[in-house]
């Protein structure tokens, strides 16, 4: 029987009940013992707290289920039947729960009817903040003298241009407070906005990122960029999270990219020290000893001159491009070094980026296709710079070389995980070849220790960083060997030479020069194996995985025979792709005509070919031909015209030469609204996917689905006579 459960006043069950019985029956009970501790009564007693204890642990967590905040998932469809809530919503996808609006639901009818109630119920279903507008408050009228709106002029003022940044497509229309005519049209068409009684919820499913100290890259001619890849991407602040219903959402509360005019109101509260610098959206450091500039060296591009008076060096910051260029004593200069910490927007924890990657890390760890011994053999950690000491090392390539001396050692581990655990968001610029031994794994993950505890694997924390590194990585390994790599930025390609790799696991990481296996470029960086050697071994149990990444092109040698590619996107065109809105892709995604692929939730953005095809609620943009077609299945899919493919269940047809095309919000990879399915894009691809969820890489996030939720538990709240519709999401 298991230890025996300790009773408040600190007394064991079992001895807790001995002590209320009689004092003559535990005296003979004690006689009877035969030289024991206890005697039999004693025995069956314990043997009756065993059960006694289980008992006593449900009726706790009985008690503990009275409770919204301590009430087990299953009790919620009861309590919210208690409140007299409907149609309470079913999996509504990562970071959305339906305990807060079961919660909220008798606090939402006290203040039915306000425009702060419908805000708080569209956050609570949908997990995004959200905004509502009243439309019939932003008409033009006559004004009258009892009621005198002085900030709702009929003309526009044209010298405030802080309120004219706001007008049109900024944050949708949310915070344009310029008066308007009125629209005839109505709301259902979703044409029509201004009228006597129309109103609005605006959501915003963007979520933002804090990049910590991350080397800015230098385009040329003395331009910055934040992204370490130099692509022109929009600046963010963080945004308020208030759980009370207070006020209508304003633009500090919501995921919107940073205005000039913004910065500039921030940095100059932050120069007169109304808010700390570690607050400020933005922050520049120059070279690796540097300190944070202050902010009265931090300039707003367009907005302020440079300080006269001022020697040392100064910043001009385009928060709508992300880009930086250094000034000291009036004329510009390029420092070797420059560091920022900003932020940047996306619609998904899809790639690298610093989020919480913890769920998908061990899911990683777990489903590896990995048959050596599973203990952790060793660990080392990176840090840019470093000095070289016990369990840390400053570069990758000096960490890649631990772990083959470890292996390779009299002394070394047979078998199990080596980890390398990069704990910065710097860049390494270095070009990296390993190669892992039989019964062995190698694992690159970007974390950090927890506070206060030592750096080990198993317990570091996958969030916070993103680590870039400048160069490709060559993995060789023998049987029963695997790689996996977790949260890095890398700007170049990971390749497989010749060998007997079981498996690489690409999970949450952005590649832009693709992933490449037994080709000929990855011949010739193996030295020292001959072709003949090459050819007869050429990774046969190789299984390649791609998870929640973004990669460009994957090339795949004949008798590579597995890849699987789940929630992330292929782009063959990553390196240079300039905006689109629609897909019109012809370069080659996937080139692996002896590998059975299986897609789930991706979107790909180019040719496939391949030997069998499983997909299920996909996008698959270009042409793609399977060889074997007898097989296999597609599934709540679109492909593209000219497609080849097996059987095929509720797809949109390659051979429907009027079938829907797939409109994307942006292909440019800096843009936040990256490979995401525009508000124009078809209802069969926008909402065809199983459960009426989209297809392509952000199925996972089930908008669709979250939208139909807020509009159904937002209608009881809406005031009467009122048209109500939502926006965006």
């Amino acid at each position: 029987m298991s230890d025996s459960v300790p009773d408040p006043d600190g007394t064991a069950a079992p001895a807790r009940l001995f002590q209320l019985l009689p004092a003559h029956l535990r005296a003979r009970d004690a006689a009877a013992g035969d030289d024991q501790p206890g005697g039999p009564l004693a025995a069956l007693l314990q043997a009756v707290c065993g059960e006694l204890e289980v008992l006593e642990a449900d009726i706790e967590g009985l008690y503990d289920n009275w409770f919204i905040e301590t009430c087990a998932d299953w009790v919620l469809p009861y309590l919210a039947d208690l409140v007299g809530l409907e149609h309470l919503p079913a999996d509504l996808g990562p970071g959305v729960s339906a305990r807060r609006l079961v919660a909220n639901t008798v606090a939402y009818r006290r203040r039915k009817g306000t425009p702060a109630v419908l805000e708080q119920v569209a956050r609570d279903v949908t997990g995004w903040p959200a905004r509502t507008v009243e439309f019939f408050q932003l008409l033009a009228t006559t004004t009258h003298l009892n009621h005198v709106r002085l900030d709702r002029p009929t003309t526009a003022d044209l010298r405030r241009a802080d309120t004219l940044q706001l007008v049109g497509n900024f944050a949708g229309g949310a915070l344009d407070s310029v008066a308007h005519t009125p629209d005839v049209r109505t709301l259902s068409s979703g044409r029509g906005r201004y009228g006597i009684a129309n109103m609005a919820v605006f959501l915003f499913p963007l979520q933002t990122y804090e990049v910590t100290w991350a080397r800015a890259s230098h385009r040329g001619e003395g331009t910055y960029a934040a992204d370490p890849l130099g692509r022109t991407t929009p600046l963010f602040a963080a945004h308020r999270t208030d759980p009370v219903i207070e006020h209508l959402a304003q633009e500090a509360d919501l995921p919107l990219p940073l205005r000039p005019h913004r910065l500039l109101q921030l940095l100059q509260a932050a120069r007169n020290a109304l808010i700390p610098d570690d607050d400020l959206p933005i922050g520049v450091r120059i070279g690796t000893q540097g300190r944070p500039l202050p902010p009265g060296r931090i300039r707003v591009c367009g907005l302020e001159d440079l300080d006269p008076h001022e020697t040392e060096p100064q910043v001009m910051i385009d928060p709508v491009g992300g880009s930086l260029k250094v000034y000291q004593l009036g004329r510009q200069v390029t420092p070797e070094q420059l560091f920022v910490r900003y932020r940047y927007g996306a619609v998904a924890n899809v790639g690298a980026g610093p989020y919480n990657r913890r769920q998908i890390h061990d899911h990683s760890l777990c489903t590896d296709n990995f048959l050596g011994a599973p203990h952790v053999a060793g660990q080392i950690a990176v840090r840019s710079g470093a000095p070289p000491s016990a369990g840390t090392v400053g570069s990758l390539g000096a960490a890649l070389q631990a772990a083959g001396h470890a292996w390779t050692g009299s002394a070394g581990p047979a078998g199990g995980t080596y980890f390398v655990i990069v704990t910065d968001s710097a860049t390494y610029t270095e070009d990296l070849k390993v190669a892992i031994p039989a019964g062995a794994r190698l694992v690159i993950v970007a974390a950090a220790a927890p506070p206060g505890s030592p750096l080990l694997a198993g317990t570091y924390i996958t969030d916070g960083l993103r680590p870039h590194l400048l160069g490709n990585l060559h993995v060789t390994g023998d049987q029963t060997s695997s790689l996996i790599i977790d949260g890095l930025l890398v700007e170049g390609r990971v390749s497989v030479g010749a060998g007997l790799l079981s498996a690489l696991t690409v999970s949450q990481c952005t590649v832009t020069n693709g992933v490449t296996a037994g080709t000929r470029l990855d011949v010739e960086e193996d030295e020292e194996r001959d072709t003949a050697s090459v050819r007869q071994d050429a990774n046969r149990g190789l299984n390649i995985r791609l998870v929640r990444s973004i990669v460009g092109a994957v090339t795949l040698a004949d008798t590579v025979p597995s890849l699987a590619v789940a929630d992330s996107v292929l782009d063959p065109s990553l390196p240079m792709r300039s905006n689109a809105g629609t897909a019109g892709a012809a370069a080659v995604a996937v080139a692996a005509a002896g590998a059975a692929l299986t897609v789930e939730g991706s979107t790909v953005l180019g040719e496939v070919t391949v030997r069998r095809l499983e997909a299920s609620s996909a996008i698959l943009a270009g042409r793609t031909t399977v060889q074997h077609r007898h097989t296999g299945c597609v599934r709540y899919c679109f492909v593209a015209p000219g497609s080849r493919i097996p059987k095929h269940f509720r797809s949109v047809l390659p051979g429907d030469e009027a079938a829907p095309q797939p409109v994307f919000a942006s292909l440019d990879p800096g843009s936040p609204h990256y490979a995401a399915l525009a508000r124009s894009c078809p209802q069969e691809i926008a909402e065809g996917s199983e459960g009426e969820a989209e297809m392509g890489v952000h199925h996972h996030l089930r908008r669709p689905q979250r939208i139909r939720a807020a509009r159904l538990h937002i209608a009881p709240y809406v005031p009467t006579a009122l048209e109500i519709t939502i926006i965006g999401g």
